[in-house]
């Protein structure tokens, strides 16, 4: 290798974390069973509005091992006491 190569390479490793530090990237958790449960239960929603039926269907059964994610993501994207207590049943 060429000499200074190594001194290089950490300079630009350290620029790209404080360049990452400062866009202040936020990570998006992401597990399909959690999002096919909110999708099922959004559709499901949505047609029993369509449909006449005057109450909100049931929130989603969410496996014990996936209760905390599922809790995480929805108060992520739905955030506010309503919206988590509608998707959380609570």
């Amino acid at each position: 290798t060429r000499a200074g190569t190594v001194a290089l390479l950490m300079k630009t490793i350290q620029k790209l974390r404080e360049d990452d530090a400062e866009s202040s990237t936020t990570f998006i958790e992401h597990s399909d069973y959690c999002f096919g449960k909110i999708i099922d239960y959004l559709r499901l929603r949505a047609m029993s509005k369509v449909g006449g039926v005057p109450d909100a269907p049931a929130p989603p059964k969410v496996r014990e091992a996936e209760r905390t994610r599922y809790k995480r993501i929805v108060e992520f994207y739905f955030p506010g006491e309503e919206a988590a207590a509608e998707f959380l049943g609570g």
